[in-house]
């Protein structure tokens, strides 16, 4: 089966289970023993089957919404204390009851009752093979007889007639218990009687009281039945086009041979113990599929946003106090200083490129609403064109109609994990630069780097009582409740603020890509050393997840806040999210499927069904926002491990283009666009320092073309930026 056609299925079974309840049922399947439901927290669980079967999964679904309905949940509770052959009874004649209230509340089940049950005795369900309706006990024909819709041949004894009407009488649980009595004790009665019949029982019997062999004075009053094996039965059904009941026989012998359920004895005597077979075979997995590995079914915890942000003011606040302290040691001072010259070269560097991509997106903005405007009459005369008036029409002034444009809004994110650590100065700096264009465009913008730094949490050691960034209700996703989304830059910041953001993450970054790639605590020079970043900042491992369903919550805030219409969130990432941690409630173990939206989706640990990509999807398509990626990375191999579900033939094109030109594109990551960049490609503005009075023209002839060609470069990736911006 498709991905498509059970996401539809899944989709059928929880319309059909709202409807029967009249309230939201989560309909869930794994690897049970039978259909289940919770009634506390309103979950329906029903097994995997060898043969996908519509009226079977109807039929129970059916089943158990109306054991939501109508069992009463106490009522069900106080029979944990009574005996398991008086359990056994009760759930036979409580089914029959609940199952003929829902029939009766929606008639339109009643189809999937009969063709639900004829589909599971072909399948020997209930145990039925090879054995005549007659050779079952009392509360065994009762089971077959109701489960049928009264439709199968199943006779009752003059005696047995009775107990048939008080189960079609049967108005409340209490009625069952009663019944569940009445109909134990005639059992076991009948079995005291005949206990030449012990061979066919399979009775639990009381082992201190065996008794001999005894006469059988009540063997019957009506005829025997020559043959009503369920085979003859189910042959005739495939042959009529239409079910029909057929009248329930009442020729056959008073006192049937009754069974029960347990362990087999030679003979019967004393207090025995008999359950229902029938109701026993119902419940053991000879239907199920048992090679389907389980699920795990989970929804999206809420995010705590005032404990899971670490908001731009504390963080500058951190970072202030932090490389303050620093300057007390006189290496990390001069190294603090030589980083903040780095820095301010940087930052001039960077002007031209962001006045770069400035261009280009006004450039499109304006060619796209160009596009869109409309020429209309005003149906103000035009003086110039009054001479024509005698054979031409068009005598009036026209103007030329712009469309409203959109706001736009743009959300970025972070990665600063251990992972990025050989790329993560580079990111910062192409980070930079797009920081800076959506300020100078005036486009509202917030940026988030995240991480899950237990220093953070004053109580990391115990993970207990950690402080929880995430709600942790039955149901929903385990996340790691270490997760910290870190506030770098907001539209609110000022000018100073911004700056001193800038700087510091400048620094860090340059820190990591000192310990990451050079192996050492010195940043490019050797007379300097640059200090750690603040304890709480440091590069741990991906939450990536679990800051994407943080954004179910923040895109809405950030849409209302600066009445965005366009909303593009971009992402800085390598894309390996941490693995998950279970649903809470739950076994830890199976395939994850999360709910997002409407219905619960497949998630893979990676490639195109992750979690991750399933959830940028998602925000794509409930906020209609535009996602974009990028990743700054060294190597091919360290990229094609990243498409190794993309056929050989595709990745062996886009090596070719990577090779050339340093980039290369891929839709197949949950992004709309995701740019693979090469991490030494630099965003490069006219560097023609080399050349001086002394160089000789073809030293000049060289530079320049190495320059125009690393700008050319550099400048194809945000080409393709700005255009899925604009």
């Amino acid at each position: 089966m498709t991905k498509k056609t059970y996401t539809n299925i899944k989709s059928q079974k929880s319309n059909l289970a709202k409807l029967l309840a009249t309230e939201n049922i989560q309909v869930l399947q794994n690897q049970v023993k039978t259909a289940s439901f919770d009634v506390k927290n309103r979950v329906l669980t029903i097994p995997f089957f060898k043969h996908d079967d519509d009226n079977v999964v109807d039929m129970l679904i059916a089943h158990e919404v109306s054991h939501a309905l109508y069992t009463p949940s106490k009522g069900w509770e106080k029979m944990a204390n009574r005996s398991d052959e008086f359990r056994s009874f009760v759930n036979v004649l409580e089914d029959t009851r609940i199952d003929k209230l829902i029939q009766k509340k929606y008639p339109g089940v009643v189809s999937n009752y009969k063709k639900g049950f004829t589909k599971l005795l072909k399948d020997n369900f209930f145990g039925t093979k090879d054995r005549k309706l007659d050779e079952y006990a009392l509360i065994d024909r009762i089971n077959l007889w109701y489960k049928s819709s009264k439709s199968l041949p199943v006779a009752f004894s003059k005696k047995e007639d009775h107990f048939i009407k008080a189960v079609d009488n049967l108005k409340s649980f209490d009625d069952v218990q009663k019944l569940a009595e009445e109909i134990l004790g005639y059992c076991k009665e009948e079995l005291k009687k005949d206990k030449s019949k012990a061979e066919t029982y399979k009775v639990e019997p009381d082992s201190d009281n065996q008794q001999d062999k005894q006469d059988s004075d009540s063997q019957s009053d009506s005829s025997e039945s020559s043959s009503n094996k369920l085979e003859d039965w189910l042959d005739k059904k495939d042959q009529e086009e239409n079910s029909r009941i057929p009248d329930k026989q009442k020729d056959k012998t008073e006192n049937e041979d009754l069974k029960g359920t347990g362990k087999q004895s030679n003979s019967a005597g004393g207090n025995v113990k008999i359950r229902s077979i029938t109701d026993e075979a119902y419940n053991k997995p000879q239907l199920r599929d048992e090679t389907k590995r389980s699920r795990m079914y989970g929804t999206l915890p809420t995010p705590l946003l005032d404990k899971l942000i670490i908001p731009y003011k504390q963080f500058l606040r951190d970072q202030v106090n932090h490389y303050t302290s620093q300057m007390s040691y006189r290496d990390y001072a001069h190294g603090i200083k030589k980083c903040e010259e780095k820095f301010n070269k940087f930052k001039t560097q960077s002007n031209p490129i962001v006045n770069y991509l400035v261009k280009e997106f006004e450039m499109r903005k304006n060619a796209r609403l160009h596009a869109r405007s409309a020429t209309a009459k005003t149906g103000i005369l035009d003086p110039l064109k009054l001479h024509s008036y005698k054979y031409a029409e068009d005598i009036f002034k026209k103007i030329s109609v712009v469309p409203n444009e959109k706001n736009h809004g743009m959300i970025f994110l972070l990665d600063w994990s251990g992972s990025m650590g050989d790329t993560i100065h580079n990111t910062v700096e192409q980070l930079l630069n797009l920081v800076w264009f959506v300020k100078k465009v005036n486009i509202p913008f917030s940026v988030y780097a995240f991480m899950n730094n237990g220093k953070h949490n004053h109580q990391a050691s115990d993970k207990e009582n950690a402080t929880k960034v995430f709600t942790e209700n039955h149901g929903e996703v385990k996340v790691d409740q270490y997760t910290r989304l870190v506030q770098l830059f907001a539209t609110k910041m000022t000018k100073k603020d911004m700056l001193n953001s800038a700087k510091y993450l400048y620094m860090m970054s340059s820190y990591w890509v000192s310990r990451y790639v050079n192996r050492r605590t010195f940043l490019v020079d050797d007379d300097y050393s640059i200090p750690s970043p603040h304890n709480d900042y440091y590069l741990c491992s991906t939450p990536l997840d679990e800051s994407l369903i943080a954004m179910d919550t923040i895109i809405p805030m950030f849409q209302n806040q600066y009445k965005v219409d366009k909303t593009i969130f971009v992402s800085l990432t390598d894309g390996g999210a941490n693995s998950l941690n279970g649903v809470h409630g739950q076994s830890d173990w199976g395939n994850y499927h999360v709910k997002l939206g409407k219905n619960y989706i497949e998630c893979d640990y990676s490639g195109p069904q992750s979690l991750t990509n399933n959830l940028l999807r998602y925000l794509k398509k409930k906020y209609q926002i535009k996602t974009v990626g990028f990743y700054l990375i060294k190597k091919w191999r360290r990229l094609e491990y990243q498409l190794y579900h993309t056929p050989q033939i595709v990745k062996d094109k886009m090596k070719v283009f990577f090779n050339k030109n340093k980039y290369v594109a891929d839709k197949q990551k949950g992004y709309d666009v995701y740019f693979f960049v090469k991490s030494d490609t630099k965003v490069e503005g006219a560097n023609l320092d080399s050349i001086t009075n002394d160089s000789k023209k073809s030293d000049i002839k060289r530079a320049f073309s190495k320059n125009m060609k690393g700008r050319l470069q550099s400048r194809v990736v945000l080409q393709n930026f700005i255009k899925e911006v604009a």
